[in-house]
């Protein structure tokens, strides 16, 4: 696996750079303006780093690459970054869920972007080596959809989608609010635990865990509770039981479909369960 994701992440890399150089050759230096042919030729450039490609192949090659697809590769950098200097990385599981998704857009990448820079000989050969990895890619989709069917039943019969969101590891709306892991750290705790890759959070951090992950802004009435007052809810959450992203109290589980300030105190109303006016029930009843 430590492997798997060192190679997958420079293969990222060098077929970034390549469709950069595709398009021209100054678009694979780290400074286009102060690009040189003998310094491409002698290989001594120094390159754009592993950030940069995104924004130049969306902005100046015109390469669709969604808020998803780039979330994918940025996390993958993150593990590799992690193996690479630390030795250590999350549940495997986990990283080939994300591996998968990543290997997915790679293909169609070099489908859409690369296949026509080649020579006819080199297409061939490309589409060879691709049609292996469309297998591969098949049975690592394969296994997460069977994986994905079984813990799909279990949750549903267990009555706990309401408190099933996304997992920060894998991205797979699997960690059970509330479970604790089958191996329990010493010293107790209350925990949520991933049913798809085991990964395992303390609840009393998740939700400071959750809102770096999301990277969300610090809004108050955004983070505030609208039930239980706490300032321990997350935004734009994927929970199991509901279609769309909602609000969601890692404090007290409840789930806001819309958050407003009351227009009174600025309190966070649960606008999606009220009947009248934007206010808190203090305020109304006032």
């Amino acid at each position: 696996m430590k492997y798997a994701v060192l190679h997958l992440q420079a293969a990222v890399e060098v077929l970034f750079k390549a469709r950069l150089l595709a398009e021209h050759w100054t678009l694979v230096f780290t400074r286009p303006g102060e690009a040189t042919r003998k310094a491409l030729d002698e290989a001594t450039l120094s390159s754009v780093s592993p950030d940069n490609p995104i924004t130049r192949l969306r902005n100046i090659v015109g390469v669709q690459i969604s808020a998803k697809e780039e979330q994918a590769l940025r996390k993958l950098t993150e593990t590799r970054n992690k193996l690479q200097h630390f030795g250590v990385t999350d549940n495997a599981r986990a990283v080939e869920a994300r591996a998968g998704e990543v290997l997915d857009f790679l293909i169609r990448f070099i489908d859409a972007e690369l296949q026509t820079y080649l020579e006819p000989e080199d297409r061939e050969a490309t589409e060879v080596v691709l049609k292996a990895l469309r297998r591969g890619l098949g049975n690592i989709n394969a296994y997460v959809e069977k994986r994905m069917n079984r813990i799909a039943g279990e949750l549903r019969e267990e009555g706990v989608e309401r408190i099933t969101i996304e997992c920060l590891a894998c991205e797979q709306v699997t960690l059970v609010v509330g479970e604790a892991p089958p191996m329990r750290p010493a010293g107790g705790g209350t925990f949520a635990t991933c049913r798809f890759c085991a990964s395992f959070f303390e609840l009393d951090d998740l939700p400071i865990t959750w809102l770096l992950h999301r990277g969300q802004n610090g809004d108050s009435y955004k983070l505030t509770c609208p039930w239980c007052h706490e300032g321990k809810l997350g935004n734009d959450v994927r929970v199991r039981s509901e279609p769309e992203p909602v609000y969601f109290c890692f404090a007290c589980f409840r789930i806001s479909k819309e958050i407003a300030p009351c227009h009174r105190c600025r309190r966070p109303v649960d606008v999606s369960a009220e009947d009248s006016a934007q206010l808190c029930r203090p305020c109304r009843d006032a």
